[in-house]
């Protein structure tokens, strides 16, 4: 209850303090009568202490009633009225607080706050519209990283409701794990100011279906009034159409390129003022210049003389004043100073913006030709330059299609200023009007048009493809008032899939009628993509067989010995592999492997020609045996055992490793040849190389020079174990019984060993010392080593 004055009338401290406050305040009796009330209050219901709450403000006590009724009052109760004032409103927030004699009643006037949370709804649903009807993405984050927002361009994009993004943590939830730590290292720099809202990002973003599309990000750091940030704005564009298009575009480039390099006759490329900027091996040639002298000098110098230089430029300007191509015969002169005859065509390059960009000069020397030849056929354009990356137009009209407003984009698609679009009707811009009358149709249904292809004129007359999305713009009623729309230019994508499109199909004809074993990989998993018939009858299995198989099931060879041949084609600087491949009846074939990278429809695979050389290897086997290897002892021949000899004793000499060479002879050779026959010399021979390949190491080398004479190279041996490993041999050869015809036939050896010396400079020094070591061995009574 009200405090009682005091004795001296006044009132007590508490209550004057409570009669101040801004906030009206009001204390009832448990019959909700008003025992007391503060100025506020009472200027604000206009009604005496003692009179019931109900009449004096009945706006206030229906709302109270119904939250008692529903709460009850001892826990107290908060409740927002209105209270209706004419046209105004005034809303309140109004707290009841129960006691022992009554209730106490706190009303705060909340109505600024809630004009103000109306006003705030109202925007958020404007931004919203727009952000729906704008082609972009658009994603709001905090400052964790979660997403707070994101427009159906984004759902739709991705394929997620807006539930499913909401509170996700962006990166997390679309980016490819192998570019996280890239997009979030980026996102820090966003979030610690360190990058422009205008700064472009490139990632990718899986959708819900698992599929990679590449944006083209930018980001706006949003932050608080204490300039904090609090999150950030990500608007972003699908450019993987684009990517792609611009990427057949890149190979179309290289392949005129390649053709400008490629060219049997001379091409300079000049500026509008005749100076030479590029010029093609031909005109090298030509020439007789190197392409350095050539570039950066005046075409002139190439002329006769200066009369000649005049002429030429008068013809050409004439031409080029009704945009033609001139061609015609004329003399030029080479660097050494000689003229000759030439047929020249000329033509020149003209920008978008209708400015010359340059000249294109090709000339063919037909100095031994007839002037009466084909004349030459025009170049194509040497470089095709490539769209900047297009933003998305926005355009406003009313009912009647006549445009409010437009953005800057829209303006340099359609190449006029704003002044001169504010005011025109659509449908000059449209170039078919079957497509305007389908929009308004379509979107009279009430319902937004998305994806909708549209041909529109330039104010320069050129014909452009846009991507458009549109809907009817409404007032607050409800009823149209206007449209608006976004855009995109893909003119060049269209044309881009047109290119592809012809390129696939040139593509697929050469690779199906092709004779050659052709066949499509996966480089990433060696999954075959595409075979063609030539392959399905080499390997024995249908194309369709073939296309569910990997190339681990026709490789006979494991991936070391695949690697190692690889490795071994890079160091030989061959452009193909040797491998082994197994067909269907199991049968194992060598084959020889041209492969090479290939885009097709924007996938990079590896394209492999096979040939089948598994006679020409075999033959190869065998003309190699023939070559290298003595025919009656199967042992290396003198000129395999020259060649690596001399190998072995460069790998010694390098590497500062001894080496030790050991040469044979059977004594007394003649008489076994005479008292048993040549076949028996030619029995003992056999034997003693046999022998002699049992005793020695896989390393060591071991040939017949010729006749009886026999040679050893043994690797990594030092002259004293090389004289062991010798007369180890001597002692087994000396135990050899030789069988033939009945007849037991016995011989020795003589060997004499060397060790190789750093002053040797070829392996027949060293052959020469063992050489005059065994003949001492021969002198001092055979069937002994000595060394020199």
């Amino acid at each position: 209850m009200a405090s009682a004055p005091e004795s001296d009338g006044r009132m007590p401290p508490s209550a004057v303090a409570l009669d101040a406050a801004d906030q009206p305040l009001l204390v009832l009796d448990k019959s909700h009568a008003i025992v007391w009330q503060n100025r506020v209050a009472a200027d604000l219901l206009g009604a005496q202490e003692g009179i019931l709450l109900r009449d004096a403000a009945p706006w206030l006590v229906a709302e109270l009633e119904k939250e008692c009724s529903r709460k009850g009052v001892e826990s107290g109760i908060r409740v927002e009225v209105v209270r209706p004032d004419g046209e105004r409103e005034t809303h309140f927030s109004v707290i009841l607080s129960a006691w022992a004699e009554g209730c106490v009643l706190v009303l705060n006037d909340i109505t600024h706050k809630v004009k103000a949370e109306q006003q705030l709804t109202r925007e958020r649903n404007q931004s919203a519209l727009y952000l729906d009807v704008v082609g972009a993405m658009v994603v709001a984050l905090d400052a964790s990283g979660a997403v707070t927002m994101a427009n159906q361009t984004t759902c739709r994009t991705l394929g997620y409701g807006v539930h499913e993004l909401i509170g996700r943590n962006w990166v997390e939830a679309v980016v490819p794990e192998e570019q996280r730590d890239e997009v979030l290292d980026y996102l820090y720099l966003v979030f610690s100011g360190q990058t422009e809202s205008a700064d472009e990002f490139f990632y990718y973003v899986t959708t819900k279906d698992g599929e990679d599309r590449l944006v083209q990000w930018q980001h706006k750091l949003l932050t608080n009034e204490g300039d904090m940030p609090i999150g950030a704005l990500c608007s972003g564009m699908d450019v993987t159409e684009q990517r792609a298009s611009e990427e057949a575009l890149a190979e179309k480039e290289l392949w005129l390129r390649s053709t400008f390099v490629a060219l049997g006759e001379a091409v300079l490329i000049l500026t509008p003022e005749w100076k030479i900027i590029d010029a093609n091996p031909a005109a090298e040639i030509i020439f007789g210049m190197t392409n350095e002298e050539l570039v950066d000098t005046p075409a002139e110098t190439l002329h006769v003389d200066a009369v000649h230089n005049a002429e030429f430029k008068v013809r050409c300007r004439a031409a080029f004043d009704e945009r033609k191509r001139v061609m015609f015969e004329f003399p030029m002169r080479r660097q050494s100073g000689a003229v000759f005859p030439s047929e020249q065509s000329v033509s020149l390059i003209i920008g978008d913006d209708g400015h010359p960009l340059g000249i294109v000069n090709t000339i063919r020397d037909i100095s031994s030709r007839k002037r009466a030849e084909r004349v030459l056929r025009e170049s194509e354009e040497k470089f095709r330059r490539i769209f900047e990356s297009i933003e998305e137009g926005y355009i406003v009209t009313d009912l009647g299609g006549r445009i409010q407003m437009v953005n800057p984009a829209t303006c340099r698609l359609f190449g006029y200023p704003r002044e001169e679009l504010v005011g025109r009707t659509m449908d000059e811009l449209y170039l078919y009007r079957k497509e305007q009358l389908f929009l308004h149709k379509a979107l009279a249904g009430g319902d937004p048009v998305r994806g909708l292809k549209i041909q529109v004129v330039r104010k320069d007359g050129a014909v452009i493809t846009v991507d458009g999305n549109a809907h009817v713009v409404t007032d607050d009623n409800g009823d149209p008032v206007g449209m608006e729309g976004t855009f995109r230019d893909i003119t060049r994508q269209i044309e881009a899939e047109k290119v592809l499109m012809e390129r696939e199909q040139q593509y697929r004809a050469f690779f199906e009628n092709n004779h050659a074993i052709m066949i499509l990989t996966d480089p990433k998993t060696g999954n075959v993509v595409d075979a063609n018939p030539a392959a399905g009858d080499f390997y024995g299995y249908s194309q369709e067989a073939m296309r569910s198989m990997n190339m681990s099931q026709i490789n006979a060879q494991d991936e070391e010995e695949i690697f190692r041949e690889m490795d071994m084609a890079r160091a030989e600087k061959r452009a193909y592999f040797i491998l082994q491949h197994k067909l269907a009846d199991s049968s194992i074939r060598d084959v020889e492997v041209y492969s090479g990278p290939i885009m097709v429809q924007g996938r990079q695979l590896l394209y492999s020609v096979i040939h089948d050389v598994t006679n020409r290897i075999r033959l190869e086997s065998e003309m190699k045996t023939l070559a290298t290897t003595d025919a009656l002892t199967g042992v290396d021949n003198r000129h395999q055992f020259f060649s690596k000899g001399s190998q072995e004793l460069r790998r010694a000499l390098r590497y500062k490793k001894p080496l030790t060479l050991l040469m044979l002879d059977i004594d007394y050779f003649k008489s076994i040849n005479d008292t048993y026959g040549h076949q028996a010399g030619d029995e003992v021979l056999r034997q003693l190389a046999q022998a002699s390949s049992s005793l020695l190491r896989e390393s060591d080398i071991f040939g017949r020079l010729g006749g009886e004479e026999f040679a050893v190279v043994l690797p990594e041996t030092g002259l004293r174990l090389g004289m062991e490993v010798a007369e180890r041999l001597r002692k087994r050869l000396s135990e050899v019984r030789v069988d033939f015809e009945g007849k037991k036939i016995t011989f020795t050896v003589s060997i004499g060993a060397t060790l190789a010396r750093r002053s040797d400079k070829a392996i027949e020094d060293v052959i020469k010392r063992a050489d005059e070591a065994l003949y001492k061995a021969k002198r001092m009574g055979r069937n002994r080593v000595d060394r020199a």
